[in-house]
């Protein structure tokens, strides 16, 4: 080996010494041990904070809420036609005071219902509707409510509407159908009371429930015409499949079926608008099997991207919490259906096409022909 090789070795070996020594001492620097230091202190506090987090909270809990887009809590019980009960004041989502424990006159009490009430001016004479059909039990004076009507609709549940105006609609013995005008709001003080609401009580076998688990305030709901009804999967499915649709499918239909019931969105709407969209999905198209999963196009498309994850009651949730949000502050008069794309809905709109609408409607009420 020459003598030139043989020192450039020798300055190579010296060179790699020199790093191995400059990385112990770096090592055993103080700011990189007081750095070291921080960092352990740091994960010591996480670890402390959330051990006891994992250890005892409920699984089901850890899940997040809001893995569908817009979350929406439901009313837990339905008419018995299967669909959802009426907001008894459609002119006011407010609620000034809710149901259970509550501070009224200085003495803490149990409060049997919830107040709905949007100032004196904007709350005094308004009309009240039905939340059910049913047949009134009393409409007139009553003990803490100056005026009240009660309306019994079988198996044990009863609708109470209190602080009302001498004018009422209906007298006791009528037989009244859902969302049928009863009454009106009284103005000023109507009975115990601060001023102007509606007292709404719903009792259940005698016992005071939450209101709330029935109905829902306006402005979180959508129409009543297209809430949450029962899918006819029996009409459905054949209506489907007369059309050779992929949909066709009972699995499937229970699927959306849930995901309605879950948002207060009627499941036929759903489906009618995979017929505007996708024309229900055809049994010959090559990327059926896909498009099922996913036929509203939620997250851009059912071809790519987070909309390609999806599983069909996945998507039909997301598409039911759309509809929610679209219909919000829809002002009186205007089709459920046409606000939902209509371009001047300050929350959006479903589908850029004027005529979408139209043809949603058309396959709307032809899903819904198998309820009679």
């Amino acid at each position: 080996m020459s003598t030139v090789k043989k020192t450039q070795q020798v300055a190579d070996q010296y060179r790699n010494v020199r790093r191995i020594v400059s990385i112990i001492t770096s090592l055993s620097s103080p700011y990189l041990a007081i750095f070291l230091g921080i960092i352990l202190i740091v994960f010591l506090i996480v670890l402390l904070v959330f051990i006891p987090f994992l250890l005892f909270a409920d699984q089901d809990k850890l899940q997040s809420s809001f893995n569908d887009g817009y979350y929406w809590s439901v009313p837990t019980q339905l008419d018995s036609d299967g669909t959802a009960y009426v907001w008894p004041v459609p002119s006011i989502s407010r609620i000034s005071s809710s149901f259970g424990t509550r501070d009224l006159f200085g003495t803490i009490r149990n409060h049997n219902g919830i107040d709905i009430a949007d100032g004196a001016e904007k709350t005094g004479n308004q009309p009240i509707y039905s939340m059910a059909a049913g047949t009134v039990t009393l409409a007139g004076a009553a003990s803490g409510y100056g005026q009240a009507i009660y309306i019994d609709h079988g198996n044990g549940l009863v609708s109470i509407y209190g602080h009302l105006s001498t004018e009422m609609m209906v007298s006791a013995g009528d037989t009244v159908s859902k969302g049928e005008l009863i009454g009106r709001i009284g103005a000023g003080i109507v009975g115990r009371s601060t001023g102007a609401h509606l007292h709404f009580q719903i009792n259940l076998n005698g016992t005071p429930v939450n209101p709330l688990g029935y109905v829902q305030p306006p402005d979180a709901a959508v129409p009543v015409e297209i809430s949450y009804r029962k899918l006819n999967i029996d009409y459905v499915y054949q209506f489907l499949k007369d059309r050779e649709s992929a949909l066709a499918d009972r699995e499937i239909l229970e699927m959306i079926d849930q995901a309605g019931k879950k948002k207060n969105v009627d499941p036929h709407l759903l489906i009618a608008i995979t017929g505007q969209e996708q024309s229900f999905v055809p049994k010959k198209n090559n990327h059926a099997d896909k498009i099922i999963k996913n036929p509203w196009n939620v997250f851009g498309c059912w071809c790519s991207g987070k909309g390609a994850t999806l599983t069909t009651e996945e998507s039909a949730t997301i598409a039911a919490s759309t509809i929610v949000k679209l219909s919000a502050n829809r002002p009186t008069g205007r089709d459920p259906i046409e606000w939902l794309s209509a371009l001047d809905n300050p929350k959006g709109y479903y589908a850029e096409h004027r005529g979408w609408w139209i043809g949603v409607s058309k396959f709307w009420r032809a899903l819904l022909g198998g309820e009679g």
